[in-house]
């Protein structure tokens, strides 16, 4: 991949953060050692949006103790992804598919909400850190966002 590309992918992960977030969650990237990300989204008939991206950083203990468990606690992400108001740990995510080896924090987008639902998943297994993102007009369903989340755990793990 080329710089130029490369730039434009992590252009497009700052994006999903909301924008008074932006700046300083881009310059935790920066100062945390971010080395490369990769993304792949897609867009299915009733009009879910599923973006992947995958952080790579310098070591597994800055992926886990300084962005998985800093900015990603259970209660709520510490920066809002564009779109959201209230985001709220997901209790409902089952603990069966959790997946050996991965870190899994996910979150569902309490009610009232706008006319999107978001559903985040972050996921940490050695120095990648994997954010799953889900949106859809009225309700994202949860089945295919957890289908989403259990695979791309298992292709981490």
């Amino acid at each position: 991949m080329t710089e130029q590309q490369q730039t434009s992918v992590a252009d497009a992960f700052l994006k999903e953060i909301a924008e008074e977030d932006r700046d300083e969650f881009g310059q935790r990237l920066v100062d945390w050692g971010l080395r490369h990300i990769a993304a792949r989204g897609w867009t299915t008939e009733d009009g879910t949006r599923t973006r992947i991206y995958l952080l790579r950083f310098d070591t597994a203990a800055v992926a886990d103790d300084r962005f998985h468990g800093v900015l990603f606690p259970y209660t709520g992400p510490a920066h809002r992804v564009t779109g959201t108001e209230n985001v709220v740990g997901d209790e409902t995510f089952p603990e069966a598919a959790t997946v050996a080896g991965v870190q899994r924090t996910v979150y569902d987008e309490a009610e009232p909400r706008g006319a999107e639902h978001d559903r985040q998943a972050y996921l940490v297994s050695g120095d990648v850190l994997a954010v799953v993102l889900q949106s859809r007009k009225g309700t994202a369903h949860a089945v295919p966002f957890r289908q989403t989340v259990v695979l791309q755990s298992q292709l981490l793990g």
